[in-house]
């Protein structure tokens, strides 16, 4: 399928999902905090050099549209400053996995409730698609811990 079909694609889904009726009549959710924001589908890649704009840099940061966003219902092994051998393994697979859900199609991005942002600046979201966190799918995979609020060992 080409990538123009694939685009022509999800904007209908998203259409008959709801959100062109909510385009259409100029109504959008008022509720920040518990709104789901529909994201396009445009395929992602993996981030490389500076400049970062709609990739996966590791299993729970991404950026999506020049918007960098932590995944924020999990934490997965650093991939830039591991703290051993099998953390370094362990993240790349996960950032390999996460780059492979995100490229499946469209996903919602729902704010984590009481906070829209981490002390980096990054937005504070989770990433959902028919009605399951991807994060917790990597979590079943060994790949990803669910976020208790703070940072833990992975050596």
């Amino acid at each position: 399928m080409s990538f123009g079909k694939i685009v022509t694609l999800s904007i209908l889904v998203a259409f008959s999902g709801g959100a062109g009726y909510r385009y259409l009549m100029g109504t959008q959710p008022t509720a920040i905090a518990t709104a789901a924001m529909p994201v396009a589908f445009r395929p992602y890649s993996l981030c490389s050099g500076s400049k970062r704009y709609h990739c996966v840099v590791d299993g729970d940061t991404i950026w999506n549209e020049g918007t960098k966003i932590r995944i924020a219902d999990i934490d997965t092994p650093e991939v830039s400053e591991p703290k051993c051998a099998s953390e370094a393994a362990l993240g790349a697979k996960a950032t390999k996995r996460m780059l492979q859900l995100v490229n499946v199609g469209p996903f919602e991005m729902q704010a984590w409730p009481g906070r829209d942002e981490d002390k980096y600046g990054r937005k504070l979201r989770v990433l959902v698609r028919d009605g399951r966190s991807l994060g917790d799918i990597l979590v079943g995979e060994g790949l990803a811990r669910t976020w208790t609020g703070r940072r833990q060992p992975w050596c």
